[in-house]
């Protein structure tokens, strides 16, 4: 089973995302006009290093300019 981090924003074009950090990941765009970013990881998360990475994944979308999306 694929455990999979989403991140959903309002529709815009998206920056390539570091490649080293997130060697494969998805984009695309839904019919409710929004935007998709799917990132695959190994395993299932626990609830504390969900939060965690969901934290580190926020820093890293700021930084790069997003600033209104949720992580899923």
């Amino acid at each position: 089973m694929e455990h999979i981090i989403t991140v959903v924003m309002e529709k815009q074009e998206t920056k390539k995302l570091d490649e080293s950090v997130f060697p494969v990941y998805e984009t695309y765009d839904t019919d409710i006009d929004t935007t998709v970013i799917e990132i695959p990881i190994s395993r299932q998360l626990s609830v504390e290093e969900s939060d965690e990475y969901a934290q580190r994944l926020s820093n890293y979308l700021l930084s790069e300019g997003y600033d209104d999306f949720d992580v899923y």
